[in-house]
């Protein structure tokens, strides 16, 4: 029981401090741009530059449901804490929580008339979890409510956090259309998941208050679990931490990337998969626990005891080691990375203004969901171009978002936003997403393009 609502909460935790891919409404379509290669493999042959060399830049997308993140964890004594106080009355039934990051560090793509290829690095990490309001109840108000009751209590979810590198090539079938696709390498750092379909249901007896609870979950943990014992448990859930030590280790996996893009001009096409066939074998440092069967004990509101402090792991629990312990064991296990398809174009309406559409599906393991966004952007000078787009996504029918691209020199610089109205308050929203990031391009337009100047 402990390890499992411990284990639980800590699950929570990974979405709102892991890193994760975000692939924003915007930057696709910014087809000459280092980030949009990201998402399509093709533009590699639309780069500004004959050489362009990906600078530093990150990714965040955040979205909850019935929450906001400062709803979850608050500040105290320095540290962000599990704040659960107010969150019954805010939840439904069941309730997902999502968190995407990426941080990009360096890259390079060589331009050349008809094959171009690019290389880069960036760490990934991201998190889903969908968990029952009953768990909340639980852990805040105790198990008093529930007498003569069972309820489910186990959430379903992961955390992951990985390397990639990944080494692409864009060949052009026409001078009009460009073909791409890419090998990606991944070298795992941290990962923590529940069983699909997993469940605890907790029964509270009428009489003595006796805890009964029907376990059927398992928790798959690489480098993020360190178990001595229900008394002395270490959960690392920093997913974001970055080690040359991870960049080729043991745990480690393969994707591949695919795109098309056509330029007709004032008309500009592309269709793209991203993460096909993504993996990881996780074979280092794993440890798994294997919750079966029922258990039963007494007590009034023990839960109460059981989960107090619940983030130092330390409380002694002796009554109920022998009755809970888990099966440990460290048998590898194979995550695998939901992929990734677009859709979307751009017309010039004029020299200056640009219209585009774009559509995007997440096959996400928990909540697959489709995106669409509408953008217009402005060219105000020549080296400054603003634009906005209008977004949906499931539960958010109507977002407002921002891009604004410069060029000084050889500098390549790029902010985007999807939710204009909350990227200042990102805490304090449901749904909040924003990508920076800058690039150095060297060397001459293509042909085409300095016929169309």
């Amino acid at each position: 029981m402990p390890i499992a609502l411990r284990t639980s909460f800590a699950l929570l935790l990974l979405v709102f401090t892991a890193g994760l891919r975000s692939q924003d409404l915007t930057t696709p379509l910014l087809h000459d741009s280092w980030q949009a290669t990201f998402s399509n493999p093709a533009l590699y042959g639309q780069m500004r530059g004959h050489l362009t060399i990906g600078l530093p830049g990150f990714s965040n997308d955040l979205a909850a449901e019935n929450v906001t993140y400062n709803q979850l964890l608050v500040t105290e004594d320095g540290r962000r804490i599990l704040d659960l106080n107010e969150l019954p009355d805010l939840l439904a039934e069941r309730n997902a929580l999502r968190n995407d990051f990426t941080l990009e560090t360096l890259g390079v793509a060589l331009r050349g008339d008809r094959l171009s290829f690019g290389l880069y690095h960036r760490a990934r990490a991201f998190g889903e979890v969908d968990y029952p309001k009953t768990l909340v109840q639980l852990v805040v108000q105790g198990n008093n409510q529930f007498v003569g009751q069972t309820v489910e209590i186990a959430p379903l979810g992961f955390g992951t956090g990985f390397h990639e590198v990944g080494l692409g090539a864009s060949l052009a079938l026409t001078p009009q259309v460009f073909l791409g696709a890419r090998i990606k390498y991944l070298s795992g750092i941290a990962d923590l998941r529940t069983s699909p379909g997993g469940s605890l249901r907790l029964t509270t007896g009428e009489e003595n208050f006796a805890l009964s609870l029907e376990q059927d979950l398992t928790l798959n943990t690489a480098g993020s679990v360190v178990y001595n014992g229900l008394d002395d448990i270490d959960i690392n859930y920093d997913l974001n931490r970055i080690s040359t030590d991870d960049l080729f280790s043991e745990n480690n996996g393969m994707a591949f990337d695919l795109g098309l893009f056509a330029d007709l001009g004032k008309l500009r096409l592309q269709a793209a998969a991203n993460d096909l066939g993504g993996r990881i074998d996780w074979t280092n440092d794993v440890t798994s626990f294997e919750l079966t069967g029922t258990d039963v004990f007494d007590g009034l509101d023990i839960l109460e005891q059981v989960l107090e402090d619940s983030l130092s792991l330390n409380t002694a629990l002796d009554s109920l080691r022998a009755t809970f312990e888990p099966t440990e064991s460290n048998s590898p296990y194979r995550s695998t990375l939901p992929a990734t398809f677009l859709v979307g174009g751009e017309y010039d309406l004029t020299e200056r203004l640009t219209a585009g559409v774009l559509v995007v599906f997440y096959d996400r393991l928990l909540a697959p969901e489709t995106a669409f966004a509408l953008s217009a952007r402005y060219r105000v000078i020549p080296q400054l171009a603003v634009g906005l787009n209008y977004n949906a996504r499931r539960d958010a029918a109507a977002n407002l978002g921002l891009h604004v691209i410069g060029q000084l020199g050889p500098v390549n610089l790029l902010a985007t936003t999807d939710n204009l109205l909350t990227v200042f308050r990102q805490r304090d929203s449901s749904r909040a997403g924003i990508r920076v990031g800058a690039s150095l391009s060297f060397g001459g337009p293509r042909e085409e393009d300095r016929a169309a100047e």
